[in-house]
């Protein structure tokens, strides 16, 4: 896509998430603001974190292979300070000490309030 003189460069936002319909759902949700990329599991989440520059990651918990937490922590032992969003089923884990320590900005939990999730994000990155 080119951009037009003037026109402010769309700020990137990565979405990992090991469900497919969960991906395509925030992509659709988010595209028309935003520039997305999608990470099926953590590793690719990772790799693409320390490759690319992004606004804001979201990322989900249990995954197969690498499991979000433990990206997120990879994440942040490279000192990349990009705005985290954890976005999971697992309600419980919101008050986990482990979420809490983690260098996370916010947690959505599923199913996904979709005004609510843009409305956290705009508070992070803005438009």
């Amino acid at each position: 896509m080119s951009e037009k003189k003037g026109e402010k460069k769309k700020k990137r936002i990565l979405v990992c998430d090991d469900e497919e319909s969960i991906r395509l759902l925030l992509s659709e949700a988010l595209e028309e603001r935003y520039d997305i990329d999608l990470a099926a599991d953590g590793r690719e989440a990772l790799k693409k974190a320390t490759k690319e520059s992004f606004d804001l990651i979201i990322i989900d918990i249990k995954m197969p292979g690498v499991h979000g937490l433990e990206a997120i922590e990879r994440i942040r032992q490279r000192d990349i300070k990009t705005p985290i969003i954890i976005c999971s089923a697992y309600r419980l884990m919101q008050d986990d000490i482990v979420v809490k320590t983690s260098d996370v900005d916010a947690f959505i939990t599923k199913p996904i309030d979709i005004k609510e999730f843009k409305e956290k994000i705009f508070e992070l990155i803005g438009v």
